[in-house]
């Protein structure tokens, strides 16, 4: 090989080599807090992965608080982008800060602190880590499918009704006041009657796990209307089998729910 090419590639090895021993070097706490409250979001992200390779002694509750503020600051983010430009518009330009995205989520549920509850709301996903809260996760997450923020999407709210209906199947119905029964059931009404397909499902799922028979009647009247679905804009042969299936067995008493997983016991990550 000759040199024109050896040369080139040696400088790019040193290059690398040498920003791989600064990575490994790690950032020193205070540029991680900087970068974690920084306004630009790429940066923010930068701030995880530092933040990820921290030892917990450097760990310090102003860093976490940094690491909380970061995940406020990416909501409002979101919100401001679905207010003015809607969910039409992609959130990320890549997928490694997609997927950074969910780093930042993750540690911030691994704090394992309840005051972090509603900045969590909008990253419910498939509900265990919000479960892991206990009950004061409730209340918070009730809230949130009964009044949502303008800019919050129908996948937020959607994966909230998903986590009441987990919570209701691992606490068990009779845990929950009448109260409180009252407005999931009134929840479950709100999105059946008024929603699309992807809300009305998970009302659907909700209301099977409240026990909700009229309910499920008439939601079961509603998803079999062709013209009532036409108006909802529910089109898709696929989507209006999948919810006429889901409306069928939650009706028969049939359907089958994916249990809560306790945090101490393993399971996968599903978000």
């Amino acid at each position: 090989m000759s040199t024109k090419f050896i040369l080139p590639l040696f400088l790019s090895l040193f290059s690398v080599c040498t920003l791989h021993a600064q990575k490994l070097g790690g950032a020193m706490p205070d540029a991680v807090i900087r970068q974690l409250i920084s306004s630009d979001y790429r940066t923010a992200f930068d701030g995880v992965e530092d933040y990820m390779a921290l030892s917990e002694d450097q760990r310090t509750s102003v860093v976490k608080d940094a690491l909380v503020q970061a995940l406020k600051n990416e909501n409002e983010r979101i919100r401001s982008i679905m207010l003015t430009r809607g969910d039409a518009m992609p959130v990320y330009e890549d997928h490694t800060s997609a997927e950074m995205s969910l780093f930042l989520v993750e540690e911030v549920y691994k704090l394992r602190d309840p005051a972090t509850i509603p900045v969590l709301l909008p990253w419910c996903g498939p509900g265990d880590a919000m479960v892991d809260f206990g009950r004061q996760a409730f209340e918070p997450v009730l809230r949130f499918v009964e009044a949502p923020l303008p800019g919050i999407t129908r996948y937020q709210i959607g994966s909230c009704l998903y986590t009441l209906r987990m919570m209701v199947d691992y606490w068990g119905l009779d845990t929950f006041s009448t109260l409180e029964r009252q407005r999931m059931k009134q929840v479950s009404t709100r999105y059946i009657v008024g929603s699309e397909f992807f809300l009305m499902d998970d009302a659907i799922r909700l209301s099977a796990s409240i026990r909700e028979s009229a309910l499920l009647q008439m939601a079961n009247i509603l998803v079999n209307d062709n013209a009532e679905m036409a108006k909802r804009e529910i089109l898709d042969r696929r989507w209006l089998e999948q919810l006429q299936e889901t409306a069928s067995q939650a009706l028969a008493g049939t359907l089958k729910e994916r249990q809560y997983v306790p945090y101490e016991e393993p399971r996968k990550r599903r978000y």
